[in-house]
């Protein structure tokens, strides 16, 4: 009787991702992109989806080939309280990821 050996190779699915982090006065959110699907440059459009809907904004960029990542930030001060939304679409694929993250009136964003 022979004993065969199996081995199980755990199979990483790298998908997209979008990271928000505070950082001083800003809000940068980064789209995380496998570089070996980025072959030929990719086309994304960031919308910032406000909580009242009034403090929108839309921002596309073009992503070079074999590069892992695009970021766009906002600057804290003057944005609306509440839950925002932001989510990156790939243009050529319509393929999407999105983050939230949440403004509070606590924060004083001028401290020193």
């Amino acid at each position: 009787m022979v004993k065969k050996i199996v081995f199980i190779i755990p199979v990483l699915l790298f998908s997209s991702e979008v990271v928000c982090r505070f950082e001083e006065q800003k809000i940068i959110c980064t789209y995380f992109i496998d570089r070996s699907d980025n072959v030929n440059g990719l086309k994304v459009r960031f919308f910032w989806r406000s909580p009242n809907g009034r403090d929108n904004r839309i921002k596309k960029f073009k992503v070079p080939p074999y590069h892992g990542s695009v970021y766009d930030y906002r600057f804290l001060p003057g944005r609306v309280q509440g839950r925002w939304k932001v989510v990156v679409t790939e243009l050529e694929s319509n393929k999407s990821a999105s983050a939230y993250f949440d403004i509070n009136e606590s924060e004083d964003f001028f401290e020193e």
